[in-house]
């Protein structure tokens, strides 16, 4: 099945705008077993939208189209979806009944503008909508089927796990001959893509069954491996041979599959050892923080963390002696030291983290450019570590970096302790 996306609106042209629609139905077809063949922008040009439709839908088997459904005057994606296919628009019941319930519920008249939602492309299918007013509309161009989806992300991933995703997995199940696919998701930290290439590379010649794929979402690196077979049950056994192969060549780099994200994991590993955590977080501005307390239920191993920027609430709040500021400077191996050993003290905390550094643009020193990072991790048992990182990039990558580094340093601690 070829599958191609078009997604429409100045916005996204212009830069205004990031396309995240694109990527989250990339990963959900993955999860089918379909790579996505061509993403398209399109700025709020007619010609350029019908002239786009015609050429996308004389390729593909499907066509997933977002935006330009609303009820404003830049909003006629369905009037070049009509054009393509030589129709008129038309006023739906359905839709229009679907649209003045809305309204009533939400106690406002319905205007004018909000009844262009309610003209399609003659022929085309409506589906309503659950999270907001412009339907899911289907169309078909020759042997090509056209989904319309609204933009807004929210409305954007209810059609599609609702309607769109189950109406191309009943096609592919339907065809002759088709392959049953067994998928994994390995999430990695600490191994740049190159890396994680290189070492799973070996590997592809024995599985021939499988595909491998990589995709970066910056600071994890994600392996994909989907394999293929006549019977779901070998399927499921050629994805478990590569996975366990996969694992022993990745080791410690590998910490959830799947759709588990990275906080979860560690606060459920912080959870098995019975242990707590505290932050002191200078560069990074409560990133750590931010990251864990995202988690529901966080609460039963994450203490709290402090946000200590300056110098001077380096001191007042976790203690950090003002002699060791004055000597080695609020970026430097002791000062995280302190922080981290000054913040667990101070809440009571199986486990203390420190971040300092220099992200940017302005700051650092010969000796520490911006871009260096201290981080420490203080506990029971052991004397604190402290580890020097350089990051390169913009003053949010380096954050961004800052942050996972600290909480990869307590991760990969709770592992070696597990073992022990």
């Amino acid at each position: 099945m070829r599958v191609e996306l078009l997604c429409t609106g100045d916005e996204l042209v212009t830069g205004l705008i990031t396309d995240t629609n694109s990527t989250y139905l990339e990963a959900r077809l993955f999860d089918l077993g379909v790579k996505v063949e061509r993403v398209v922008l399109v700025g709020d040009v007619r010609p350029d939208i019908t002239q786009t439709l015609l050429e996308a839908a004389a390729r593909a088997d499907v066509v997933v189209v977002s935006g330009g459904l609303g009820p404003t005057a830049d909003d006629f994606t369905l009037e070049c979806a009509a054009a393509a296919a030589g129709v008129p628009l038309e006023e739906d019941a359905r839709v229009l009944e679907w649209l003045r319930e809305r309204y009533a519920a939400r106690g406002i008249p319905i205007n004018p503008s909000a009844l262009r939602m309610a003209r399609i492309p003659r022929g085309s299918e409506p589906v309503r909508n659950p999270a907001g007013s412009a339907p899911l509309v289907v169309l078909t161009l020759g042997r090509c089927r056209l989904f319309f989806l609204p933009g807004v992300p929210r409305e954007y991933r209810a059609l599609l796990d609702n309607e769109v995703l189950p109406r191309i997995r009943a096609e592919l199940e339907s065809r002759p001959g088709r392959l049953f696919r067994a998928f994994r998701l390995l999430r990695t930290v600490g191994i740049p893509e190159s890396e994680l290439d290189l070492a799973v590379a070996p590997l592809v010649p024995s599985h021939p069954r499988v595909v491998f794929g990589f995709r970066t979402h910056a600071p994890e690196n994600h392996l994909k491996l989907m394999a293929e077979a006549p019977t779901q049950a070998e399927a499921d056994q050629a994805l478990a041979a590569v996975e366990a192969e996969c694992r022993r060549v990745l080791g410690r780099h590998v910490f959830a599959a799947d759709g588990e994200e990275y906080a979860p994991a560690l606060l459920s590993a912080l959870g098995r050892a019975g242990a707590t955590l505290a932050t002191a977080e200078s560069c990074t501005g409560g990133l750590i923080a931010q990251r864990l307390t995202a988690v529901p239920g966080s609460s039963t191993v994450f203490i709290g963390g402090a946000v200590v920027y300056s110098e001077k609430m380096k001191t007042a709040w976790v203690g950090v002696p003002t002699e060791v500021l004055e000597r080695h400077t609020a970026v430097s191996a002791p000062t995280a030291v302190a922080m981290a050993e000054g913040v667990r003290a101070a809440c009571g905390a199986t486990y203390g983290l420190a971040v300092t550094g220099y992200a940017g643009p302005g700051g650092g020193t010969p000796d520490d450019p911006v871009g260096t990072v201290y981080c420490a991790l203080a506990g029971p048992g052991f004397a604190t570590r402290c580890e020097r990182m350089s990051f390169s990039g913009d003053r949010e990558r380096v954050r961004l970096f800052a942050a996972s580094h600290t909480l990869e340093m307590l991760r990969q601690h709770l592992l070696t302790a597990a073992q022990s």
